[in-house]
């Protein structure tokens, strides 16, 4: 079974407009494999889409915690909020139909309250320490904990929905 059971590829990139939209966050649609599906980007900060545009970012920052969210997801087929090695809250919500896992949708790119951007960690993670980072802070947005799950359970009722047309 695949995600393109459920919706097409269309309505899989509306979902991430939509977290988007509701949260403010970089929204992604992965499947069972851990792929994004989709190929829409918009992002969170500024920090992110320097993150990602070098491999090493993407590798050691992105794709770990990405892998992490896909194997705890599938084991415990619930839902799931954490931060990044940059220091980024994720959230995310397994993709199951018919108590199978098809993979998962959520958001991440903003900073809990007590939480702080791993500048030195993401410089040393892409081997670069001119990124600019300090001057791209003011575009990281903070939010509480609540706001959080309010963006998990609006992604939970968004996709229990599309799972029920």
């Amino acid at each position: 079974m695949e995600l393109t059971d459920i919706a097409s590829l269309e309505k899989w990139e509306e979902f991430e407009k939509e977290i988007h939209n509701q949260s403010g966050m970089n929204a992604c649609v992965y499947n069972n494999q851990g792929n994004r599906v989709t190929s829409y980007l918009a992002f969170a900060n500024e920090i992110c889409p320097t993150i990602k545009s070098f491999p090493e970012g993407i590798a050691a920052i992105c794709a770990m915690v990405n892998q992490h969210f896909g194997a705890e997801l599938a084991r415990t087929k619930k839902p799931l909020i954490d931060e990044c090695d940059a220091g980024f809250v994720k959230f995310a919500v397994p993709i199951l139909l018919k108590g199978e896992f098809l993979g998962t949708v959520g958001g991440c790119g903003h900073l809990l309250p007590d939480s702080e951007v791993e500048t030195f960690l993401i410089e040393k993670a892409i081997g670069k320490d001119d990124l600019g980072l300090e001057a791209k802070m003011d575009t990281v947005k903070r939010v509480s904990e609540e706001e959080v799950k309010e963006s998990l359970s609006f992604v939970q009722t968004y996709l229990d929905n599309l799972i029920s047309e």
